[in-house]
């Protein structure tokens, strides 16, 4: 099986296919004029994905320091998973290569439809990201003040003050893929990768996890009444259905 040749055209390309359907599935204006794009390596998921958004919440990272275990798990996790990355910082949409190149062309489409939910989520609802980059603001600046003084019992409450606004944002972003998959793109095939890392990570990653899935009943509540715009205006509804 021939690997797909992902590149910053064919993304371009793509974006111009798909985008169209998601605007029509969500009703939102995309502004796909103003989207940027960019194929990366996975040997920089980590530095383009994880340290750009810090670098967007105003953080000064060093690339080149050395890093401590826990932040060599994270960056192993980032680049062997990682499919793609809408970055809100600079409205732009991030692409991994060898994490889609054994996708095909449709599945890749699916990936990209995630993406750019999120970038229409960005666009008319940024309130609720701000509410999240301030929280998790809170909560990673002592982190660089004082990497040993970390509160774990704050870490946890800022999780849970922003599980509604993530759960929200990740199950309508899972759930209009879906949709688009199954009545545009049913031989969609998405590249998966099965490590250990990424077991451990399904075993403690719980929380993060279930942003995909716990919403999805009150989006699909919400889609069939009109009332997801409200559901926007009220992120804590999520777990209501």
């Amino acid at each position: 099986m021939s690997k797909l040749d992902v590149n910053d055209q064919l993304i371009e390309a793509l974006l111009g296919r798909v985008a169209p359907l998601v605007e029509r599935t969500t009703g939102w204006n995309l502004d796909l004029v103003n989207l940027r794009s960019k194929v990366i390596p996975k040997e920089r998921g980590y530095e383009e994905i994880l340290l750009g958004r810090l670098r967007d919440l105003g953080f000064f990272v060093d690339e080149d320091m050395p890093r401590p275990l826990l932040d060599r798990l994270v960056e192993y996790l980032v680049e062997s998973s990682v499919q793609a990355a809408y970055q809100t910082g600079k409205g732009e949409l991030l692409v991994v290569r060898e994490n889609v190149d054994d996708s095909n062309l449709d599945g890749l489409c699916v990936v990209i439809a995630h993406e750019l939910v999120h970038r229409g989520q960005h666009i008319n609802h940024p309130e609720i990201f701000q509410q999240i980059e301030e929280t998790v603001h809170r909560v990673i600046a002592p982190y660089f003040s004082s990497p040993d003084q970390i509160d774990l019992g704050e870490l946890l409450q800022a999780l849970n003050e922003i599980q509604p606004f993530m759960t929200l944002i990740e199950s309508h972003a899972a759930y209009i893929q879906q949709l688009i998959a199954n009545r545009y793109y049913p031989q969609a095939r998405i590249e998966t990768h099965f490590t250990l890392p990424i077991m451990i990570f399904r075993l403690f990653g719980s929380q993060k996890l279930s942003q995909y899935t716990d919403g999805l009943p009150a989006i699909a509540t919400a889609i069939s009444s009109g009332e997801m715009e409200y559901l926007y205006r009220n992120p804590k509804l999520i777990f209501s259905t």
